[in-house]
């Protein structure tokens, strides 16, 4: 027997993830995160002035972005960007880019704000 195109079993990304699985994509999920975080937040101290207001700012849009680029990517890829797995892969990614962030900041205020390498 044979399943039908389209039908629920035939989408390998409506099944559901290994909790192992999930486990290592919120992991690396986490990792992107605060390598971007890290990034962004070195890229808009670099120079003399900048505010903490700045970078909050920044931080939301580059979260608005990566949430649709990554909604983008799964679509195109047929799978569920609405998904319990992804849901938890997204919230951990979200969280750490602002913790990471928010580190970054404390970080720079004890220092006084200088442009930070």
């Amino acid at each position: 027997m044979s399943k039908r195109r389209g039908g629920k079993n035939a989408d390998p990304h409506r099944q559901p993830m290994p909790n192992e699985a999930l486990a290592a994509y919120v992991s690396l999920g986490r990792q992107l995160a605060t390598k971007m975080a890290e990034t962004n937040f070195r890229t808009l101290t670099a120079e003399p002035g900048w505010t903490a207001a700045q970078v909050e700012v920044a931080t939301e849009h580059a979260i608005a972005r990566m949430d649709i680029g990554a909604r983008d990517l799964l679509n195109e890829k047929g799978a569920d960007h609405g998904a319990e797995h992804w849901q938890a892969i997204w919230t951990a990614m979200e969280g750490c880019y602002r913790e990471t962030t928010a580190a970054l900041l404390d970080g720079a205020s004890v220092r006084g704000r200088d442009p930070l390498q």
